[in-house]
């Protein structure tokens, strides 16, 4: 009954929690975001009407509407499943191009990372980390450029790197560029705010660092077959941010077909490509020709035929009969396979994306009955999550006023749940200060005046959770990585982990420079300190109680 009790008092100091950070949220109007550990947000989060930058940096077209075509010529012919020509979206012979300045957030991020995650050797799971290290995204790195327009699609407009192309040093204000822009060239305005921006740079940046981990522990350990469910810690050191105006040119025409939402008919499909105004690199989905399929796959039954007809002209009507009907068919099969071949491509890679996503959502889930609701790691890993959903989701059917809705939804509940975890692991770092306070004061009453006949529980003041349970206030058992065994840990495993986190965080293990050794002896200190909670049964059935 008293677990019970405790258990709903924590249910509703949550409740009453989130009430109170609703409430002010109303009231303001906006929702304040509070800098966080590894950046992710750190400006107000207002209404989705971000202005124009004063200072901005732009990059002069270097390739014309004629190498654009040609471009786009050679982008189509680099393989034999594209089309050779595409037409326009209105039925015209050609494509259209638009001359544009896309917009960018550019960011030149240094942090220190430190991935774990879990290794399956010989069919054991077994969790291993990378170590800490320092690692710089430049401005020319693929995961610091943001682009700050809604009305593309995510995966084409991540592809290019402005920052790669453009001088830091020749900046300009947002009125000087606008009157020096020639007649004819769009000037896209900056529809995310910088908040949202950082968001998206940091998650694209933790998966740079998860995928690398990935690699690195499976080859750490050899014999192993996979790694998952792999965190990553974001600190960020320092950070730089740019505003650029990137010259691209978009390519609108048609291939394929789809249905028609109103009419419900079938019209000719539209899409897009980017030719970037500076390399001539061409950005776009890929294409497959159906008249190339239709007639590979009447040449596959009608030249038979034809051939088989004319060595046995006996039989020629009744051979060319079947093969006219056999190519009839084979056609009209490669049409519907030429039309399902890109979405079960895509069936397939959102199906790993999802199975990834329920990974991340169920390790953040509150009701988890682990740490993971207070583990900002685990935390930003449902994050990347939630924007990777609204990158890959229905991409094909790309709406930028839904997408930008959507955006700043995700950005305001990722704000709310991190003020909240903030409020709760504050008040728990304060109900656990008043629990040793009056330890101490216990014992020096005990010290003055002897044991007490009281009941002990009544000093030791429990926390009312069930065995196996710990809320790990301080940490101790994330840092020795043995956050998937709260209060259940044995002291051997302790012992263990804590060799082993010893090994990698030693400063003596260390290679780089005074900064990153200062860094590691914390790191170290901490484990100590973790292990000297942890490594007395005593003292851990005290913290594991708070």
């Amino acid at each position: 009954m008293l677990a019970r009790a405790r258990g709903r008092a924590l249910s509703e100091m949550v409740t009453s929690t989130s009430r109170r950070a609703t409430r002010w949220a109303r009231a303001r109007g906006v929702a304040a975001a509070s800098t966080t550990v590894d950046g992710a947000v750190d400006a107000t989060v207002r209404a989705p009407n971000a202005a124009s930058p004063r200072d901005v940096l732009v990059t002069s077209f270097a390739v014309d509407a004629s190498t654009a075509r040609r471009a786009m010529a050679r982008w189509l012919g680099a393989s034999a499943s594209r089309p050779r020509n595409v037409r326009g979206v209105d039925g015209s012979r050609d494509a259209t191009y638009r001359a544009a300045y896309a917009p960018y957030w550019v960011f030149d991020v240094s942090a220190e990372v430190d991935a774990v995650g879990s290794v399956c050797v010989e069919g054991n799971w077994v969790r291993s980390g990378t170590g800490a290290r320092v690692e710089r995204f430049g401005v020319a790195h693929e995961a610091s450029q943001i682009c700050a327009s809604f009305a593309r699609r995510r995966d084409l407009v991540d592809v290019l790197r402005p920052g790669a192309s453009v001088n830091l040093d020749e900046g300009m204000s947002y009125e000087t560029f606008r009157d020096r822009v020639p007649t004819g060239v769009e000037i896209e305005p900056f529809e995310m705010h910088r908040s949202m921006a950082l968001s998206l740079a940091t998650g694209r940046m933790r998966d740079h660092v998860r995928e690398a981990a990935k690699k690195t522990l499976t080859e750490k350990h050899p014999g192993s077959t996979a790694a998952t469910d792999v965190v990553v810690d974001f600190a960020t050191l320092s950070r730089k941010l740019y505003a650029v105006y990137h010259p691209v040119w978009y390519v609108s025409f048609a291939h394929g077909s789809v249905v028609d939402d109103e009419t419900n008919k079938i019209i000719c499909q539209p899409r897009e490509a980017i030719v970037c105004g500076v390399t001539g690199v061409v950005v776009s989905e890929d294409l497959i020709c159906d008249n190339k399929a239709r007639a590979l796959a009447f040449g596959a039954f009608a030249i038979p035929a034809a051939c088989a007809a004319y060595l046995m002209p006996d039989s020629a009507f009744i051979i060319l009969a079947q093969g006219a009907v056999a190519s009839a068919v084979a056609v009209s099969g490669a049409g519907v396979v030429v039309r399902q071949v890109p979405k079960l491509r895509q069936d397939e890679v959102d199906s790993e994306r999802i199975r990834d996503e329920d990974r991340a959502f169920s390790r953040a889930n509150r009701a988890s009955g682990g740490a993971g609701w207070m583990d900002e790691s685990v935390q930003r890993s449902r994050d990347d999550a939630e924007w990777r959903r609204w990158k890959e989701t229905d991409k094909a059917q790309w709406i930028g006023e839904k997408r930008r809705a959507w955006a700043y939804n995700i950005l305001e509940g990722q704000v709310f749940r991190f003020r909240e975890r903030q409020e709760l692991r504050h008040e728990m770092e304060e109900r656990a200060a008043r629990e040793d306070d009056a330890a101490r004061r216990a014992a020096e009453k005990r010290r003055r005046y002897g044991d007490i006949d009281e009941d002990e529980d009544a000093h030791r003041a429990p926390s009312g959770r069930h065995p196996g349970f710990s809320r790990d206030v301080h940490g101790f058992y994330k840092i020795l990585r043995l956050d998937g065994r709260l209060g259940l840990a044995t002291e051997l495993e302790i012992k263990a982990a804590f060799r082993t986190v010893a090994l990698e965080t030693h400063p003596d293990k260390v290679d780089g420079d005074e900064g990153a050794k200062r860094r590691a002896a914390e790191r170290f200190h901490l484990a100590q300190k973790a292990y000297a909670t942890l490594g007395n049964k005593n003292t851990r059935s005290a913290y594991d109680r708070k």
